[in-house]
């Protein structure tokens, strides 16, 4: 999932107003700032994921981003948020990806990614479901509810989709 969990931080916001839509963002990508972080190629490439995005990992990663959320905003609801949103990270990407959510575990997952019309679709809808809830918010954040937001994020999602599907029209 790319930008539906951008989506799911946007909702969370127009739920809980009193949290910071930047926390809730950052947070809700910290699995996959953290998968840039580590090695790449073949170092890494393969096992890494087991470091960002399965189990214990996630819980130290959400701690991690909860007590940045608590030293920066003081808000219980952003440290909460924030907390949490690192571990729904994990929980959308079962719908797009397929790998271990755990050490030791099955690859598991949908597999979206696979099906690029599909994946587009999902994650499309719930950005602009997600940014008219953000809109209708009393005291929102302006940046988050321009409508140039919505046309960017839907831009990086067409592009990932596109970019992803290449490789598998080049292997025909």
């Amino acid at each position: 999932m790319v930008t539906g969990h951008i989506a799911v931080a946007f909702a969370a916001r127009a739920r809980w107003r009193r949290a910071e839509l930047f926390a809730l963002v950052v947070a809700s990508l910290v699995p996959d700032l953290a998968d840039f972080v580590l090695p790449q190629g073949d170092q890494c490439r393969t096992t890494c994921e087991l470091y960002t995005h399965a189990f214990p990992a996630v819980l130290v990663l959400a701690a991690a981003m909860a007590g940045i959320a608590w030293g920066v905003w003081h808000r219980r609801i952003t440290t909460y948020l924030c907390g949490a949103l690192v571990v729904v990270h994990v929980l959308c990407d079962t719908l797009t990806g397929y790998k271990k959510f755990w050490v030791g575990g099955p690859d598991m997952g949908l597999s979206l990614y696979n099906h690029q019309g599909a994946d587009l679709a999902l994650e499309a809808s719930m950005v602009v479901a997600a940014w008219v809830l953000l809109r209708r918010t009393p005291n929102a954040p302006r940046w988050g509810t321009h409508p140039l937001t919505l046309v960017v994020l839907l831009l990086v999602q067409a592009s990932f989709d596109a970019i992803h599907r290449w490789p598998t029209l080049l292997r025909h």
